[in-house]
Parts: structure tokens; C-alpha cells; sequence
């Protein structure tokens, strides 16, 4: 059966939804239509239960898709526009609506204007509420009230449209060749964009005719991905640009685009200079206002001065000079010059002196990489005769009963990029002798009280150095200042920097660790970043690394044949959390048809005794596997997670410990990334031992090479521990020498001049590893993640401006009602010659 309209609706699990999207087809007032329903892997059962009742209305003009697998929004709407002849198409989503007149408005609309592609109408923006009844509409606002017109240059910002208020013809979809499948969102918008290049989109004002539900706090399958997917909705909308950016470089070069970005670069300048102007006049303006204030008020000092009596005046001047004292003194003690701090005797130096050690200890949900970075270095300089340190912590109670040493609480610090960039300010003004504010207090207060007593800081390893955990960030440059203003030494030993460092935290960055002795990068990565930010430091191994040896494992408690061991972080970077968890789940399978092994899920970031975190998504995993032997374990200490990964015949991971855990004990690794970040740190902990090519991101699942990228490490597997094995010996006698130099380093501020550099580590030649991209690919990637990063933070750091903005007080109209009632208090009060005349009375009494 062939009809004019064909419309197709995608629907997956959202039966209420879908059968108000059926009706709002059946009230149309135009009737040659046919509905094509792709249910893209959702319950067939609900699919029923909305048809039942209305097939009758439909009759024969339905078509019914069910894809097994879910496809995505783009697959499903090819699949359902191709299996069907139409003139004319209309993408209908099913938790949308429209008018009744649509179809007969915008079907006359392309008849009357054949040279037109397709048209769009009027839309309502609907937030609502489903309720067991129905729903309850909260509030409804016009879309885009002030478009005249759809235009290219309008679409190159954003969406001006969207599906559901848009008829088109099938001729130019077949010219454009459909949506583009790749595009788990946004999908629609790049449609638009390559349909406007060819084709004019007319518009039809006047009152709606489509209505876009949206429900803002929905959860699972009922949300909008709009609303719930926001992160990807950004990440793939830069994605896109870049493409087109990049296609219109190699036809056209990039002349055009480089005189474009200097021209927005010169008016932006032009408008923060304007801006600066303005703010500038204001506070030039809120000084006058302020000086005006203050005369106003001295008058009305004087006056009240003049009629009172003279002891009384002498009482609250001594009152006055008395607080002026006392703020002065708070003032001073706040100020950390170095005589104020611990002045170190030089018996004090040598193994008696007392080490502060911060790392991300004492979370609230317990992080086993981090405790046990913490736990090995303290172990590291134990060995080597030191014995008083003082753990900085979130938790005292926990740290001090984990590691039986004193604990010392953090500060609480700000997250926001702008926040933490204004606090560190304020806290270096502070250490500099300036005034103190309270908050800058409280972080330099809390610091001092940890460090009391201590001759050096320990920085435990960590990946904390990186705009991204932006509050780890300013933490770390504060202690760093704080300890230096006291005369400790600072010892940073292995870290990751970066990859993003927006251009404030960059800066602060490394002004802070110049001041440090010594400073230890734990991937290649970060020391070439170190060396361009112009900080010397030392390539290190991590921290944890050989932590699991000797460390004993109830033997009783584990599958006598082996087992797998694997760890999940809940994060899945861009990829929907459905897809990364069906991926996870297809690498264990994998594994378990070649090993025909129990596998092993450890948590590494969850609660003690609640199923959070890790725990969760291992469960989540878990249950999409066909593995018959899989376990989801609960959450142990750092020693014993680390001794039950050093002790599998396989590590599958996407967090980085356990890879660091499962390479120092000889065991082969399929490492997955799920981001950038995660790229640096697992790849360049690979790179040290020469297996940098077993990295796979999230990117690279699904491209068909699973299976291969398993089969090729799992068959490898005698030769991989073969090279650890080889290689460990010689890493580890550097990561021993590492610390010897650290433990020298106490005494005398400086790194021993002895130090070997990290061994080179080159795979074996007979070893068969196939890299998942080009170099140039990967570096592209590189670059737009810590381009999407920078975005994310500057982004952060704009809502900051703007909360700081909302919370200063209004200057001028607090400065009018000051004066205000200071004149009234003036016009009430008695003249001042009469005042005057009353105290020469009362003196000469």
C-alpha cells in the first residue's frame, strides 16, 4: 500500500508514551498516511498493549518493525523510511504530538511551494509529569518564538527545529542518503545542516502545531534524551563540527578559517575590553559612593559624639581602640611568615623527623588505588628507617585505624574552576603577608595544624594534577604553598599531570611545583608536559606498583583452577552506560570461551557494605554475560584487592590500578579506556613496560576486532608474562632505587645525582600486538577530548562568574538607602550648633 505521508515512529520500552504518539497520528484531519513503528530492541509486549486498542482505527495502514538488537535512533529511522514508498516523510517520536491539522497544513504547504525540500511549524515546548492518570503539564513555552526564517547560518548554532515539527520529501532524502547511523544523538541536526546546504526548509508561523514533551525529571526509559543525555548531545555536536571543519579545510584550506578565528578572537578582545571599561567605571563609581557613604556616616558621628557625655565617648573610644587591637592580632597570627612556622633543628632531619603525607584517602566511598599509593609509599619509607608521619585524611577515624598513625582532617575546598582560582588567589595573598579572608583562613589553618611538628610533605602518587578534579587540583597547589611558606620540604612521587590544564590551572600548576624538591611523573606523558610547563622531574614508576607482594590471599576462598579478574569503573566517558555494560559483559565472555575460567569481579571504588559504585556496575555487567561461572565480589581493602588481581590468570580492567596491579605480578591485561584520561595514565603504565599496543578505548569496541584483540592476548599469554617477568626485575630495582633516592631526598632537599633513569622497555619482537588506530588518529582524538575538556572548564568557570555576579550585593541602591537614612536621621536629630553649644556647658562644668 502506498501512501503520501509516511510516518515513522521509533519507540523502545515507552508503551504509554507511544500509544498518545499513535493517537495524535489518528486525529489527524489528513488521512493518506501509513505509520511505520521501529521498535529499536525494546518489549515487544508493550508495543501490543499500545496497537491493541487503536488497530482498528489504523487498519491497514500500519507496518510493524522489531529490531532484536536496539540500532539507534538514526538506523531506526532509515530502516523504517526505506521499508516503505512516500512522497512525503515525518519522523514522529513517540513521547511527541501534534495538532490535527498538521499533516493537512504542512502536506498543502510543499504542494503550493514544490521548490522547496520541506517545512517546519510552529512549536511548544510541553514540560510535564506523567502520572498513573495521565500527566500534569507544568509549564508550556514557544520554541524558538523569534524565528522568521530557517536559514544555514542559523543551524550552524544549534538546532533551530526539531523532528517533530518537520515534513519533508522523500526525494531529498534519498539525494542526502539518509540520517547518518554513526550519531548515537544529534543525529537530526547534522541532517538538517546537510539538508539545508541543497535545499530551502520553509516555516509556518502562527499558532503550534507540534508539540515537543519534555520531562525534567524522568529517570530510565521515560527520560528525553535531550535532557538526559546532555553530556553526549555536546561531545557529539563537536564531533560534528570538527568533521565539517575538516572537510572544508581539504577542499578549500585553511586560509578562510584561520582570518575567520582571528577575526572573533579581535572582537571578542574588543568586547572584554568594553566589559573591563564598564566594570572598571562601576567600581569607580561604588568608591565614590563608598567615600560619600563614609563622610555621611562621620557626621553622624560627630553629632552623636557632640551630646553625649564625656566619659562616655572616652569609654567607646577605648572600646573601639581595643577591637582595632584585636583584629590586628587576628591579622597576624593568620599571616604564615617562616618565623612563625616549625624552625627545624638538624637532629630533627634524619629518620626522627616527622613526614606529612597527603593522598585521596578517607573518601567517602572507599578507593583502593588511592589508599593503596598512600599505603606503599609510607611502607616504602618505613623500610628505609622512617618512622612519624601523619596521614591527612576525610576521615579520621577510618585513616587512623587503617594505617595506626595520626590522622589530620582537609580542608573542604571548591570544585568549581572560577571558585578554586579566586580561593588560590586569596590563600597566596594570605601566605604573602596580604588579609586574610575567612575562607582562605580556614584552608591555611587547616594545612598549618596538619604540618605542625613536620619537617617534609609527602604528595603520594595520584592522577589529581588535572583540571578535571579540580578541587584535588587547588587542594595539592595549596598544600604545596602552605608547606613551603613553612620551611618543609615538598616531595611529590609518582603523578599524572594533566591531560587537561585549562590556562589558569596550568599556570598555577607550575609555579607551585617549581617550588617543590623533587617531583616524580609516572608516564612519559606527563614528563614531557612537566619539561614544556618548565618543572624538572624524575619518570617513576606508580607508587602501587609491586604493592601486592607478600601480601598473603586465603588460598581456601579462590577457584583451585584460576580465575579471571576484572574491574569496571561505572564512568562510560561518551558511550550510552547500556552500550559500555553490553560491551564489558561481550569481553568477559570472550575470556571465559578461551580460559573456561571462573570469573572474578572486584570492586575497586564502592562503600564497605553497600552495593555503590563499582559493585553496581559489576552487577549490571554481570547480568548480561553468558559466562556460567561469574561472581560479583564485595568491596575489600586495597592489600587484599591487590594480591587477588596479582594472583589471576587474566586482568580485564578499565580503571588503572588493577592494570598496575595485574603488570608488576607477571599477569597479562586487556585494559580498556573509556576516556583520554584514561588513555594517559593506562597507556603510558603500559608504555613503562613496553606493552603500550594491549590499549583498546571505548572507540575501538564494537569495530568488529574484539574477538581478535582478545584471541591475540589471551594466545599470547605465556610470552606476555614471559616479558613481565623479564622485565620486572629490572623495573623493580629502579622503583627500589626510586625511593632510596626519595628517602636521601629528606635530608637534603635534593634528588641524588645517581639516580638511573627509568629502563627503556621495548616489546618483544616475537610478540604480535596490532595498535586500534593510527598514531595520527589517536592524536586527533587527543585533541579533541582535551579540546571538549577545556570547553567543559571554561564552561564551569563562566557559571562561577555568574554565581558571583548573583551574589554581590547592590552597591548603589544599598549606598542611596544608607544616605537616605542617614539625612532622615540628620533632619531628626537636634541642630548641630545647639549640640555644640551643650558640650562647651558640660565642659565647663
Amino acid at each position: 500500500m502506498r501512501s503520501r505521508v509516511a510516518v515513522i515512529i521509533r519507540t523502545k520500552d515507552r508503551g504509554r508514551l507511544l500509544g498518545r504518539a499513535l493517537d495524535s497520528v489518528l486525529g489527524q484531519t489528513f488521512s493518506d498516511w501509513r505509520i511505520v513503528i521501529v521498535n529499536d530492541g525494546g518489549s515487544r509486549a508493550q508495543v501490543d498493549d499500545a496497537l491493541e486498542p487503536r488497530l482498528s482505527h489504523i487498519g491497514d495502514r500500519l507496518l510493524r518493525l522489531d529490531n532484536e538488537a536496539s540500532l539507534g535512533m538514526e538506523a531506526a529511522s532509515n530502516l523504517g523510511i526505506r521499508a516503505v514508498d512516500s512522497e512525503f516523510i515525518a519522523v514522529h517520536d513517540d513521547d511527541d504530538e501534534w495538532a490535527p491539522e498538521f499533516l493537512a497544513t504542512t502536506v498543502s504547504y510543499l504542494e503550493e511551494h514544490p521548490s522547496d525540500g520541506g517545512v517546519s511549524v510552529e512549536t511548544e515546548i510541553v514540560y510535564e509529569r506523567l502520572t498513573p492518570a495521565g500527566r500534569d503539564v507544568e509549564e508550556r513555552i514557544t520554541f524558538e518564538p523569534d524565528l522568521r526564517d530557517i536559514t544555514l547560518v542559523d543551524l550552524l548554532h544549534y538546532n533551530r527545529f526539531v523532528p517533530i515539527s518537520f515534513l519533508f520529501r522523500r526525494s531529498v532524502y534519498n539525494e542526502l542518503g539518509g540520517f547518518d547511523e554513526n550519531l548515537p544523538v544529534v543525529g537530526d541536526w547534522e541532517f538538517h545542516l546537510r539538508f539545508l546546504v541543497h535545499h530551502h526548509i520553509g516555516l509556518i508561523k502562527g499558532r503550534p502545531l507540534a508539540f515537543w514533551n519534555q520531562r525534567r525529571a524522568a529517570l530510565s526509559s521515560e527520560a528525553n534524551s535531550f535532557i538526559a543525555r546532555t553530556d553526549e548531545h555536546q561531545l557529539y555536536s563537536l564531533k560534528v563540527r570538527d568533521r565539517l571543519v575538516r572537510e572544508h579545510a581539504q577542499a578549500f584550506g585553511l586560509g578562510p578559517l584561520l582570518y575567520q578565528r582571528e577575526l572573533l578572537a579581535v572582537e571578542t578582545g574588543r568586547l572584554h575590553q568594553r566589559l573591563d571599561e564598564i566594570s572598571r567605571q562601576q567600581s569607580e563609581g561604588t568608591e565614590q559612593l563608598a567615600r560619600l557613604v563614609g563622610d555621611v556616616e562621620q557626621i553622624q558621628r560627630n553629632v552623636r559624639a557632640a551630646s553625649q557625655p564625656l566619659p562616655l565617648r572616652a569609654l567607646r573610644s577605648v572600646r573601639r581602640r581595643l577591637r582595632e587591637r584585636g583584629e590586628r592580632q587576628r591579622s597576624l597570627a593568620l599571616h604564615t611568615s617562616r618565623e612563625h612556622a616549625v624552625v627545624h633543628s638538624a637532629g630533627s632531619l634524619g629518620k626522627q623527623q616527622r613526614i606529612a603525607v597527603l593522598g585521596d584517602v578517607g573518601q567517602h566511598e572507599y578507593h583502593v588505588g588511592d589508599e593503596a599509593m598512600t599505603h606503599a609509599a609510607i611502607a616504602a619509607l618505613r623500610k628505609r628507617g622512617y618512622e612519624k608521619f601523619v596521614v591527612l585524611t576525610h576521615d579520621v577515624g577510618q585513616t587512623s585505624g587503617l594505617y595506626g598513625l595520626p590522622a589530620a582532617p582537609r580542608p573542604e575546598v571548591p570544585w568549581n574552576p572560577f571558585e578554586r582560582h579566586q580561593l588560590l588567589q586569596e590563600v597566596k595573598h594570605l601566605l604573602d603577608g596580604g588579609p586574610a579572608t575567612e575562607r582562605a583562613a580556614d584552608v591555611v589553618r587547616s594545612f598549618q595544624d596538619a604540618f605542625s611538628g613536620c619537617s617534609t610533605l609527602l604528595l603520594a602518587g595520584g592522577g589529581n594534577l588535572t583540571s578535571q578534579y579540580g578541587g584535588l587540583l587547588f587542594e595539592r597547589l595549596a598544600a604545596i604553598r602552605v608547606a613551603h611558606s613553612m620551611g618543609l620540604k615538598v616531595v611529590v612521587s609518582g603523578q599524572t599531570v594533566g591531560p587537561v590544564l585549562t590556562g589558569p590551572d596550568r599556570d598555577e600548576a607550575a609555579e607551585a611545583l617549581r617550588l617543590c624538591n623533587v617531583v616524580g611523573s609516572r608516564e612519559r606523558h606527563t614528563h614531557d608536559l612537566l619539561t614544556s610547563m618548565d618543572v624538572e622531574s624524575v619518570q617513576v614508576l606508580d607508587d602501587a606498583a609491586f604493592f601486592s607482594e607478600g601480601v598473603d590471599v586465603d588460598a581456601s576462598a579462590l577457584p583451585p583452577s584460576g580465575y579471571i579478574a576484572a574491574t569496571f569503573a561505572p564512568g562510560s566517558g561518551a558511550m550510552p552506560r547500556e552500550d559500555y555494560h553490553r560491551h564489558m559483559a561481550r569481553l568477559l565472555d570472550l575470556a571465559y570461551e578461551h580460559l573456561q575460567l571462573p570469573i572474578l569481579l572486584l570492586p575497586h571504588v564502592s562503600t564497605f557494605g553497600a552495593r555503590d559504585g563499582d559493585q553496581e556496575c559489576h552487577a549490571a555487567i554481570a547480568r548480561l554475560c553468558t559466562a556460567p561461572d561469574i561472581r560479583v565480589l564485595e568491596q575489600r581493602p586495597a592489600e587484599e584487592t591487590a594480591a587477588l588481581t596479582a594472583n589471576a590468570e587474566l586482568v580485564i580492567s578499565s580503571r588503572y590500578h588493577p592494570v598496575i596491579f595485574g603488570l608488576s605480578a607477571g599477569v597479562p591485561v586487556l585494559p580498556v579506556a573509556v576516556d583520554y584520561y584514561g588513555e594517559a595514565r593506562i597507556g603510558g603504565a603500559l608504555e613503562s613496560w613496553g606493552l603500550k599496543p594491549l590499549l583498546r578505548s571505548l572507540r575501538h569496541l564494537g569495530d568488529g576486532n574484539d574477538a581478535k584483540w582478545v584471541n591475540s592476548v589471551i594466545g599470547q599469554r605465556a610470552e606476555i608474562r614471559d616479558h613481565l617477568q623479564q622485565h620486572g626485575r629490572e623495573l623493580k630495582a629502579f622503583h627500589v632505587g626510586w625511593w632510596d633516592a626519595v628517602a636521601a631526598a629528606l635530608n637534603t632537599g635534593s634528588m641524588a645525582e645517581t639516580l638511573i633513569p627509568i629502563p627503556a622497555v621495548t616489546s618483544n619482537s616475537a610478540l604480535i600486538l596490532e595498535e586500534a588506530e593510527s598514531q595520527e588518529a589517536a592524536r586527533l582524538n587527543a585533541s579533541n577530548e582535551i579540546a571538549i575538556g577545556n570547553l567543559a572548564q571554561h564552561t564551569e568557570w563562566l557559571q562561577g562568574e555568574l554565581n558571583q555576579a548573583a551574589a554581590r550585593p547592590d552597591h548603589l541602591g544599598a549606598g542611596v538607602a544608607v544616605i537616605a537614612q542617614a539625612g532622615q536621621k540628620l533632619l531628626s536629630r537636634t541642630p548641630l550648633p545647639a549640640a555644640a553649644k551643650r558640650f562647651r556647658t558640660r565642659v565647663s562644668r
